[in-house]
């Protein structure tokens, strides 16, 4: 269940309003009434039409932005708080074209949070009861968790007893790799291997030593493959030395269990740290 919203401000001269711990629902300085646009949202599905046959193609999908709509209203203890101050803070947090953070506390999922712009902030300024209309686009449509969930793990032989990686989200998500070095002989090659049978297998011409480090991230938008050196910091893309069998799409985590392999061919052993943010397409 939804307990908690936080927002944040990019402005940060914005002022803090902080709940009182031992308050109660109907002292809260500013009361959320509702909350729209917590579900999952509507896919865009697109279909191309038979020249001769009844029905269509199905020619892709997408998710477009959410819309989350927040009916706020003002609740002054006339002592520190007066209307006029409540609607300036509002004002601080919620203005068209403001970026936005939004924090959701929620007792099965824990912490998520969304990013969005300020689409308009509307108010019966005039109203015995005055409620704030506060609408946030949010280009990407999911909630992210605010934590990593890592795990740690050695590599295998190709043909070894793959790492069982739990993910609780309801929404693929890309994960970050680093491979460090724990023994001799160092790899020449790194492999990773996702799902059994296989649904993603991809190769990389790299090593990793008591010098340097791999580290590869699939999230979307944000995917690259490098080599760190661990005294400079100076990185090296190795995007050219990936291989990626055939048909097999950039590997993610999918809702469940997922059976994911390091690999480093007859080599020594090494260390691995995997890490990503849960995703969700509602709440």
């Amino acid at each position: 269940m939804l307990t908690k919203v936080k927002a944040y401000s990019a402005w940060a001269s914005a002022p803090t309003l902080l709940l009182d711990a031992l308050g109660r629902p109907d002292t809260d300085l500013i009361q959320i009434r509702n909350i729209d646009g917590l579900d999952p949202v509507k896919a865009s599905v697109s279909t191309s039409p038979y020249g001769s046959v009844d029905g269509e193609s199905y020619t892709g999908s997408s998710v477009p932005k959410r819309n989350i709509v927040l009916t706020l209203r003002p609740n002054p203890d006339w002592d520190n708080w007066t209307p006029e101050t409540l609607r300036r803070l509002i004002y601080a947090y919620f203005m068209p074209k403001l970026a936005t953070r939004l924090v959701f506390d929620d007792d099965d999922l824990g912490l998520v949070e969304i990013f969005g712009i300020v689409e308009s902030v509307e108010n019966n300024i005039f109203s015995k009861d005055p409620e704030f209309i506060v609408s946030v686009i949010c280009p990407d449509p999911y909630f992210t968790a605010v934590e990593p969930t890592i795990l740690t793990g050695q590599t295998i032989d190709y043909g070894g007893i793959p790492t069982v990686v739990p993910y609780e989200g309801n929404i693929e998500t890309g994960f970050k790799l680093k491979v460090t070095w724990a023994e001799n002989p160092v790899p020449l090659f790194i492999a990773l291997q996702v799902g059994d049978p296989i649904s993603t297998y991809i190769t990389i011409e790299t090593t990793v030593d008591a010098t340097k480090y791999f580290e590869m991230n699939s999230v979307p938008r944000n995917k690259y493959v490098q080599s760190v050196n661990i005294n400079t910091a100076a990185i090296t893309n190795l995007l050219t030395k990936v291989g990626l069998q055939i048909g097999s799409p950039w590997p993610v985590l999918q809702p469940g269990d997922n059976d994911i392999s390091v690999i480093t061919f007859e080599e020594g052993t090494q260390d691995f740290e995997l890490s990503y943010y849960a995703r969700y397409g509602g709440l």
